[in-house]
């Protein structure tokens, strides 16, 4: 066993720009790169491995190799349909549409895909950036159609900074703002109902299509308004636990060992810092922007450097 990489699969937007290029050092071409799906299974972007002994072979073949996927994925994933996280960095050049996702049960119905709950790690902002979180307090069941109506004036917005992280359930309505890169875990879905887009008009000079009457039925607007921080922090730490996914963040200074487990692979996205991955003989250089996979069977791994990762598992 390996640890195994992954090739990027880039998403041009109109909301787009160039900081995937210039933050994560890669070498693309245009001003309107949106998304980076850097870790994904999903029909709409799917990823290739890079590794020798699977170089070629997409994720999708090989959560789906029955013979393979507890060795690699582990035995929470034995009964899964599906890979179960999607991992990207979005660049909001500028904000995007103010959207709601729905839960597993709705999309599966009417989709036939996943419900998306995500989380939002800020890597990089302008001062005094924003993101849209639900609605205002006075918003309430028996006045949700009217305020989605009025939606400019009834959007909660929340001050963000880097090092923010931010968990957006299933149901929330929520748009990233203007000058914010990040990176977004969330359960493998691409549904996305659009509640409100600025009024833009895509290239062809059409507003782009809404999607209100989906979205009024799965809105919740139950969710608590929280963003917790850390840039600063030095040890690992626990970031969030749901039933979709769980994430901690890991802290490396100089050196630190882990293991992987039998029930689940680690996904590992670097936030900040560089160092090196060793493993079974083999050293890699790892670097902000950089993704990868633990599998479940791989044993001991040592990181070196000074890094800050987000490691993921199910």
């Amino acid at each position: 066993m390996k640890p195994i990489f992954f090739k990027p699969i880039y998403k041009n937007v109109i909301w787009g720009g160039d900081k995937i290029a210039k933050i994560f050092k890669r070498d693309l071409v245009g001003d309107d790169i949106g998304e980076s799906w850097e870790i994904s299974a999903h029909q709409n972007g799917v990823s290739i491995i890079q590794n020798d002994e699977y170089n070629g072979i997409n994720l999708y073949e090989l959560f789906n190799d029955k013979v393979r996927r507890e060795e690699i994925f582990g035995t929470n994933c034995t009964n899964m349909d599906r890979f179960p996280i999607l991992v990207k960095f979005l660049d909001a050049n500028k904000p995007l549409s103010i959207q709601v996702h729905p839960n597993d049960e709705y999309a599966k119905k009417n989709e036939h895909d996943s419900g998306k709950t995500e989380c939002w790690y800020i890597m990089d902002c302008k001062d005094e950036a924003k993101i849209v979180y639900g609605f205002k307090d006075n918003v309430m069941a028996e006045n949700l159609v009217e305020a989605v109506d009025n939606i400019e004036e009834t959007i909660n917005y929340l001050n963000v900074k880097k090092g923010d992280f931010i968990l957006i359930p299933s149901g929330t309505v929520h748009a990233i703002m203007e000058g914010i890169v990040l990176c977004e875990v969330q359960q493998s879905s691409d549904v996305t109902y659009r509640v409100y887009d600025w009024n833009r008009k895509d290239k062809n000079g059409n507003l782009r299509e809404l999607h209100k009457e989906k979205a009024l039925d799965v809105i919740d607007l139950k969710h608590a308004k929280t963003v917790h921080n850390y840039n600063d922090i030095n040890k690992n730490v626990d970031i969030c636990r749901e039933k979709v996914f769980n994430i901690d963040m890991v802290v490396v200074n100089g050196k630190q060992e882990d293991i992987s487990k039998r029930e689940s692979f680690y996904a590992y996205i670097v936030v900040e810092g560089s160092g090196e991955l060793r493993s079974n003989d083999i050293s890699v250089s790892i670097a902000k922007g950089d993704s990868f996979l633990i599998p479940a069977t791989l044993g001991g791994y040592k990181f070196t450097g000074s890094l800050k990762m987000m490691k993921v598992w199910v």
